[in-house]
């Protein structure tokens, strides 16, 4: 059982479960605090601070990436990819080695001249 999910984070969203102190009881109680667990026959029960409920009844915690963390993982994923299989045809190819050399080569001083530009 989820005592409870919360988030800072802009990318993931939590929805449902049901927050509480679940502790397990071992059998039937006469004064249960809320968010107290025992089994009924073949059922799991929570006390909600007012009656005893199957914990089915109550909808599971829901964690879910927004739109933008899972378009950002797929296009990381995609990039991933694509230099792997790059660096594979140039261990196989002398010209896509070279042009793949001075792309890097270029890449660095790209990043040079934006850092001096500053």
């Amino acid at each position: 059982m989820i005592k409870g999910i919360t988030t800072t984070s802009p990318h993931l969203t939590v929805t449902g479960g049901q927050p509480g102190s679940p502790y397990v009881i071992p059998n039937y109680p006469p004064n249960p605090l809320s968010g107290a667990l025992w089994f009924n026959g073949q059922d799991i029960q929570v006390y909600n601070g007012t009656a005893w409920q199957n914990v089915t009844a109550t909808p599971p915690a829901t964690i879910t990436m927004n739109q933008v963390a899972t378009d950002a993982i797929t296009w990381a994923q995609k990039k991933m990819y694509e230099e792997a299989h790059i660096k594979e045809l140039a261990a196989k190819n002398v010209t896509i080695a070279d042009a793949l050399a001075k792309y890097e080569l270029a890449a660095e001083q790209l990043k040079v001249v934006l850092t001096l530009t500053k």
